[in-house]
């Protein structure tokens, strides 16, 4: 019985660390995309630390390539995001997501990044919360 007790104080502890500083962010750098291909990422999966922060709240795509990537969220089609441009998602969990190139050029190597990350809560979402 004290076990149970203790799980969920641990839990509570590491969510309320979390709405206080947010979770730690998660970087990844796509290899090559060709025309027609596409890159999946799963969180769980990729980035077993991810876990201990689930889910995930904004996903940050910096595409520096010539290619016009399309973005897919969790399955589900989100967004174009054209070539040199960098498209923030914010407010939407984040479990996997998958970049597919519909351009006629390959995205190289390098240059088209995710950053993953769960931001802190703002003082009126914590004070709303009674944390503060």
């Amino acid at each position: 019985m004290g076990y149970v007790k203790d799980f969920v104080t641990t839990q509570q502890r590491r969510e309320r660390v979390v709405d206080l500083y947010g979770a730690p962010n998660i970087r990844h750098t796509f290899g090559a995309i060709a025309a027609t291909a596409n890159e999946y990422v799963d969180m769980q999966t990729d980035f077993p630390l991810s876990r201990r922060y689930e889910p995930m709240m904004s996903l940050v795509i910096t595409n520096n390539s010539l290619a016009d990537l399309d973005l897919a969220i969790n399955g589900n089609d989100f967004a174009l995001v054209p070539a040199g441009v960098i498209t923030k998602v914010t407010d939407q969990a984040v479990w996997s997501f998958r970049l597919t190139n519909n351009d006629s050029v390959a995205a190289a190597a390098g240059t088209v990044r995710a950053n993953v990350s769960t931001p802190p809560l703002g003082a009126d979402e914590l004070a709303r919360r009674g944390l503060l």
